[in-house]
């Protein structure tokens, strides 16, 4: 689910890996030299029954920027999601991207996306081999993989600011009723953590460990992206994202939360505020 992108270079493979650290056998895979360059996390996208109602919740907490496309092409997203209405609610330097469900696919999150430095697709093809690469033949300014446990992920180039989120599956920016500027509850600076459940941590980590580079991963089974952090949790806890937002208080997030009819707790050290959209999944606010 990306814009379009126009490139001014092709990256050879020496430029790929030049400057980076070969990996150890143990956490190679085959064909891969290097660790991906991962500027950070571009958007996650939920997807959900009624699109409508999702955007209207999301924009209420972080909707200063938001746009939308009435009926966008599976092909140009995880092709394994219809077609259909998707938003696009910015949230400081990342989206949060909400697409429909469809009639065989349950509320999840649908995937996620690294934005690449200096991305070539057909470059980073090569590179990959062996890394669980699907829909090798999806629009040429995307590239698309999924992990041992069967999280989607995209690639794609880090995204043109001039232009608003979605813009190349047709989404247009959505003006606020009455022409004032919103004021969402909160002002949202990025995706701070994205929580994927994993019912075996290993080899999960070890794919990780191998796209992203040994370095990235701070703890066992964290991973830093750019300003990002990628967290591979136990089955039993489940799915979440976090948003960074400015000035964060736990009791102060709390307390606005519940004027919105929303059920909150804080986290025991008070480093983030949890809660459950009105399809479920689990969000959190931190700083």
């Amino acid at each position: 689910m990306k814009h379009d992108r126009h490139f001014d270079h092709v990256i050879t493979r020496r430029d790929f890996i030049a400057g980076a650290a070969v990996l150890g056998a143990a956490g190679a895979v085959r064909g891969w030299g290097a660790p991906l360059p991962a500027a950070g996390l571009d958007h996650v996208n939920i997807r959900v029954p009624d699109v409508d109602r999702s955007a209207e919740f999301y924009i209420k907490l972080f909707g200063v920027d938001v746009a939308r496309s009435p009926n966008a092409k599976a092909q140009t997203n995880n092709p394994d999601s219809p077609s259909g209405v998707l938003w696009f609610v910015q949230l400081g330097e990342n989206s949060l991207a909400i697409s429909p469900t469809g009639p065989r696919l349950q509320t999840a999150i649908d995937h996620f996306c690294f934005s690449i430095t200096g991305f070539n697709a057909e470059a980073m093809k090569r590179e990959l081999t062996g890394l669980n690469q699907i829909y090798p033949n999806s629009v040429p300014n995307n590239l698309w993989t999924k992990d041992p446990a069967g999280h989607v992920i995209q690639m794609s180039a880090i995204p043109d600011s001039s232009r608003p989120r979605g813009a190349g599956v047709g989404a247009v920016p959505v003006p606020p009723p009455g022409g004032a500027p919103r004021r969402p509850a909160f002002r949202a600076t990025r995706f701070s953590q994205l929580t994927l459940a994993v019912p075996n941590l290993d080899p999960v980590a070890n794919y990780y460990r191998s796209l992203l580079g040994a370095n990235a991963e701070t703890q066992r089974g964290r991973f830093r992206v750019g300003p990002s952090e990628l967290v591979l949790g136990p089955a039993s806890g489940g799915e979440s994202f976090r948003v960074g937002v400015a000035g964060f208080d736990a009791a102060a997030t709390v307390r606005t939360l519940q004027g919105l009819g929303v059920t909150a707790q804080a986290a025991s050290d008070g480093r983030s505020v949890s809660f459950r959209d009105p399809d479920g999944i689990r969000v959190e606010i931190g700083g």
